[in-house]
């Protein structure tokens, strides 16, 4: 398992320490509604049927009711929109929310570093044929890069004009994360722009309830990689425009969670996920490439939490809010079925076995379909049941504990036979081939 720097680890315990409020086990016992607004990142997009977002995990860990608001696409703009003039729905939900969950703040700067990029493209000619600065976007997405970029020609352009490009992309950088006080000339758009959102978000939810505590989250920097895999796949042109961009998005979202961080937002919490998704370990490596997409086929890519990203958003919500003696399992349940669970990164591993530690226990030691004992719902659950079965049907003793009988007895009917054994069987091939239900949700 990769091991974690004791410098960043004591750097991450001192931010904790440093926030405006923490969470307690107490408070944790006593929360039973939770709104989830704001992004992509929070609604799920990505997801595959069957997998959980971060809210649903949090929800019951908690055993809350949870209210998912969150739209893809939604900057701080949109969500201040819907609180200034709420659904009758979702004023009540946040009136009745113990915790509201918000993430919120990327898609200000995914649309003001694409506008700015694509005005850059139109400048130097390598817009796609037909297309000029007229046709941008006012609030422009990396697909419309995709649409409207010409990829060859910009990384030509950037091969061959290496002194301009890199100087707007540091214009770029310094638009984003700069202060005024210091660099007047340029934008600053997280301090003037998405931080003073963030405030006013803050006082709409304030204003619809003043007993709801808010959580908002950091932004993972998405363009970290497997260095074998960076090497392997950016080359020539395409490295070059990629060597410029990525120190951008590290500063980025380095610079949001330092401003976030340093905003007064009264008495929210900040769920620091940069820094778990991040995750270096001695060798300076930096992991959140393994909560997303971004090392799919170069065509397909994407930035978006896959489920174990939403476990790790999960884990780090639940540790900053505060654990409880009992919380649900679904997070354990979820982190269980994740297909690479050996190169989880050690600083989201360590967060997670916090929160894992605390998860209900099973009423006995053997689980529902796993007479067996051994830790899996496989063919050999299916077989025990049926050599207990044949010894049943002649009269003699199955041999079976109390227990074991409880966790045979997968349909519920008071008879352990082929039915259950069927059952499991079924079971046992549905996840083998991706299913994610847990066994009594696929029963039903």
């Amino acid at each position: 398992m990769k091991k974690i720097l004791s410098a960043i680890m004591s750097a991450a315990i001192a931010v904790s320490a440093a926030l405006p409020f923490s969470g307690t086990a107490a408070a944790a016992e006593d929360i039973s509604s939770i709104v989830v607004l704001g992004d992509s990142i929070a609604s799920g997009y990505g997801l595959a049927e069957g997998e959980k977002t971060y809210g649903e995990i949090v929800g019951n860990y908690y055993g809350a009711k949870t209210d998912n608001y969150a739209k893809s696409g939604d900057a701080t703009t949109d969500l201040i929109a819907a609180l200034e003039s709420p659904t009758t729905e979702l004023s009540a939900s946040i009136k009745g929310a113990d915790y509201v969950i918000v993430s919120v703040g990327g898609n200000d700067m995914l649309q003001y570093a694409s506008n700015y990029l694509l005005k850059v493209c139109a400048n130097v000619g390598v817009l796609k044929s037909g297309y000029t600065k007229a046709d941008i976007p006012e609030k422009p997405t990396f697909a419309d890069l995709d649409r409207l970029v010409d990829r060859e020609a910009l990384k030509t352009y950037a091969s061959e004009n290496p002194v301009p490009m890199n100087s707007n992309i540091q214009k770029l950088r310094g638009n984003m994360v700069f202060k005024k006080a210091d660099h007047a000339a340029y934008d600053c758009i997280i301090e003037t722009r998405v931080i003073p959102n963030i405030k006013k978000i803050n006082a709409d939810i304030e204003a619809l309830n003043p007993e709801a505590k808010v959580v908002y989250q950091t932004i993972y920097d998405p363009a970290q990689f497997e260095e074998e895999y960076y090497k392997a796949t950016y080359t020539g042109n395409a490295l070059k425009v990629m060597n410029l961009l990525r120190p951008v998005f590290g500063a980025v979202t380095e610079s949001f969670r330092e401003q976030l961080m340093e905003a007064d937002l009264g008495g929210a919490l900040i769920a620091d996920v940069y820094t778990d998704f991040t995750s270096l370990d001695d060798s300076g490596a930096k992991y959140s490439w393994y909560f997303t997409n971004m090392q799919r086929d170069r065509s397909e890519m994407d930035f978006h939490p896959t489920q174990a990203g939403h476990v790790a958003i999960a884990a780090k919500v639940i540790d900053t809010i505060g654990t409880k003696d009992k919380g649900g399992d679904l997070i354990v349940q979820t982190y269980d079925k994740l297909a690479d669970k050996a190169g989880y990164p050690a600083a989201a591993l360590a967060t997670y076995n916090k929160v894992a530690a605390t998860t209900a226990p099973e009423e006995s030691g053997i689980k529902l379909g796993d007479p067996n004992g051994d830790g899996n719902i496989d063919a050999k659950d299916s077989s025990f049941i049926l050599t207990a079965y044949s010894k049943s049907s002649t009269g003699a003793d199955t041999g079976l504990s109390a227990e074991q009988k409880k966790a045979a007895n997968v349909n519920g009917d008071a008879l352990i036979d082929a039915k259950d054994a069927s059952a499991i069987l079924g079971y046992y091939s549905y996840i083998s081939t991706g299913g994610t239900k847990s066994l009594p949700e696929y029963l039903a």
